[in-house]
């Protein structure tokens, strides 16, 4: 069987939700702010539930830039550090440090009344230049009807039962990467033991998966029954369900991986005091509900999460057991080694 690619590529989208009428706020001139961020459900909602609230206090548009993977932002923020086009970014915890390594993230000033809700968000929800909005943990999803025998780890992905019916990340996804000490941890050897996961990525690319490039098309080949089985988030376990497709998620036996994502202030930004009240917004607990109703993450600001409805805090909470073993990759090594890993990964699924 030729391996397949199931790609959803998502354009540049611009995406304003202009209120006549109301007034700037700001000192600095801002019409308009930019924004990369990830196209689809999520464009969609960030526009709908942060960027209309956001306008109608401020009088400032929002612009989406939603073109590029979360790497591909971070270049774009790097070679306009000149003369800076950009204002806000969103990304995963995954390449947060190489953000900051490279420079192009303001720092989030804790003092600054534009971003009175940050001191509400527990520290492991941030970071000097980025404050994550959700967070949730990775998993195996699969369809009960398709899947014989319920896997209970890592490891069962591996089964060549599942051959063509597998939906994965691609190393451009946010957590593509994470399969290489995912296949580590299959392997029974170290998280960090790139050769065991490299292995192991070589065995599973011989099972033929369809290989995704977000989120969206996951749930989508998993949806119209194309994949039987692959990695996803708890959260969009319900996502699947909500759009008609039977779906079980299973916390694997060596632990679910944690997954965060947020948002930063480019560095260099022309409209600064505009981006802080945005970034608040994106953590204002009397908004920041809207992650659980659409997507069932998390909010990582304690106060959003206990005004949710016990059913939602029920979805997108974790036992104590759980919370025990999920597991935090070492973000800052990944980072490190991210192009080395993005070559090795292109030669073993072209088949070199």
């Amino acid at each position: 069987m030729k391996r397949r690619d199931f790609l959803k590529l998502a354009g540049s989208t611009a995406l304003a939700s202009p209120f006549l009428g109301a007034a700037p706020v700001f000192a600095q001139d801002a019409s308009s702010i930019s924004m990369m961020t990830w196209g689809g459900l999520w464009g969609s909602s960030m526009a709908k539930r942060v960027g209309e609230p956001f306008t109608a206090k401020t009088g400032v548009s929002v612009v989406q830039d939603t073109g590029s993977s979360p790497v591909e932002r971070i270049t774009k923020l790097k070679i306009s550090a000149g003369d800076q086009m950009y204002d806000l970014v969103q990304l995963h915890d995954g390449v947060v440090p190489l953000a900051e390594a490279q420079g192009v993230l303001e720092t989030l000033d804790p003092a600054s009344p534009r971003l009175s809700n940050l001191a509400a968000v527990p520290d492991r929800f941030k970071s000097d230049g980025w404050v994550a909005m959700i967070y949730s943990a990775l998993g195996i999803i699969y369809n009960p009807d398709m899947v014989k025998t319920p896997p209970t780890s890592f490891a069962d992905l591996w089964n060549e039962e599942y051959a063509g019916r597998i939906v994965l990340p691609d190393i451009n996804h946010s957590i593509g990467p994470y399969i290489v000490p995912i296949g580590a941890l299959a392997a029974g050897k170290d998280l960090k033991d790139a050769d065991a996961g490299f292995e192991k990525l070589r065995e599973l690319a011989a099972l033929d998966p369809i290989w995704a490039r977000d989120t969206d098309s996951i749930m989508g080949a998993l949806t119209s029954g194309e994949a039987a089985i692959g990695l996803l988030y708890k959260s969009q376990t319900y996502t699947v369900r909500e759009k008609g497709a039977k779906a079980e998620w299973v916390f694997p036996k060596e632990g679910a991986i944690a997954y965060m994502s947020g948002t930063s202030i480019a560095k260099g930004s022309k409209h600064l005091e505009a981006a802080e009240t945005y970034v608040n917004m994106t953590i204002d607990p009397d908004i920041q509900g809207w992650v659980a109703e659409v997507y069932n993450y998390a909010p990582t600001n304690p106060q959003a999460l206990a005004k949710l409805s016990p059913e939602l805090q029920e979805r997108v909470q974790f036992t104590p057991e759980q919370n025990d073993r999920i597991i935090a990759l070492d973000q800052d090594y990944m980072s490190q080694n991210r192009a080395d890993w993005t070559d090795r990964w292109n030669r073993i699924i072209a088949g070199g």
